[in-house]
């Protein structure tokens, strides 16, 4: 069964601006009666009209490998957002160039990752409705793109050669999010919507000013990982869909969801000090079990959650712990 947390780490706001004015002077002229000089009174921006100032966003808290979903043929490293992919090629005994021999066997292998690793692609759940099979279906481009992603995946390292038993073994790799990756090859199927970041709205703010961050439990729940979860109320309400935020998740890497095991581990980092505000995933749903449901109260504390996503995924610190 697996164990599944959803983190936000806050981040710093603008301070007010204070903006003074002074009245004209006058020259050569004395008045009977004293006149005050006219200064405009301080004043201070509506809190509401505050711009958002984001911190450097933290590096990578995950580790590669810490959640991995192994598959046939390879993994989806949840943690490191990439799917991976083996292959093996056999060397014939009988070449009379073994040396050339050997040479073919790694470009069969190759062949063979290439071949495991669309299909692991087409395995992973996008959301709690689809995986990438289905958009590949009903896309054409999406198909094509999927297609190129693949031949175009990376070698991580080198292959592996057992001369005893005549076999080479060849990894291959793609990022989930990120240029390049399989987030960038639905695109034309999950475009997401304006995440631009402007102001922030007086509620963000104050989680952000009392919170050090956003823990969703998912305890025992069987909530598996996906590239864009849901997160309810226990009225069937949508508090955050994370697919309409798939373009600004997939900018370069840097905004993507990160999967972790061990959230102490996490929360021991000096920038994690300040006590996270931590829901409990009261069930999950969905065909393929990767929405969130939370409480009612919790719910009520969150109807931000939409609109404040982008503030925090910003700042590097979104976490889902998932025990695989």
């Amino acid at each position: 069964m697996m164990r599944f947390s959803l983190f936000v780490r806050a981040a710093g706001v603008a301070g007010a601006v204070l903006i003074l004015g002074c009245g004209p002077g006058t020259t050569g002229v004395r008045s009977s009666a004293a006149t005050p000089p006219l200064t405009a009174p301080p004043t201070e921006l509506p809190a509401d009209t505050l711009v958002y100032q984001a911190p450097p966003r933290l590096p990578r808290v995950t580790e590669p490998g810490e959640v991995v979903e192994p598959v046939p043929g390879g993994a989806v490293d949840w943690s490191g957002t990439v799917v991976r992919a083996r292959g093996t090629g056999v060397v014939d005994p009988s070449a009379r160039d073994q040396a050339q021999a050997w040479v073919m066997a790694e470009r069969a292998a190759v062949v063979v990752a290439q071949r495991n690793l669309l299909e692991i692609i087409k395995g992973v759940r996008v959301d709690s409705d689809t995986r990438v099979e289905n958009f590949m279906t009903s896309y054409d481009i999406v198909y094509t793109r999927v297609e190129g992603t693949v031949t175009g995946a990376r070698q991580p390292g080198p292959a592996t050669f057992d001369s005893v038993a005549g076999l080479v073994e060849v990894e291959l790799e793609v990022d989930i999010y990120g240029r390049d990756g399989l987030s960038e090859a639905l695109a034309p199927a999950i475009p997401g919507g304006d995440v631009s970041v402007s102001t922030l709205s007086p509620e963000v703010r104050r989680f952000l000013e009392e919170y050090s961050g956003l823990v969703v439990d998912g305890g025992a729940s069987g909530l598996k990982p996906s590239m864009y979860p849901k997160i309810y109320d226990e009225d069937g309400n949508l508090l955050l869909d994370t697919r309409d935020y798939a373009g600004y998740l997939g900018q370069g890497g840097q905004a993507a969801l990160e999967f972790i095991a061990d959230l102490d581990r996490v929360l021991a980092r000096p920038e994690f000090a300040q006590a996270p505000f931590v829901l409990k995933v009261r069930q999950v749903t969905g065909r393929l079990g990767t929405d969130i449901v939370i409480g009612r109260g919790d719910a009520d504390k969150l109807k931000w959650l939409k609109e404040g996503f982008k503030y925090l995924v910003g700042a590097g610190r979104f976490l889902l712990k998932v025990l695989l």
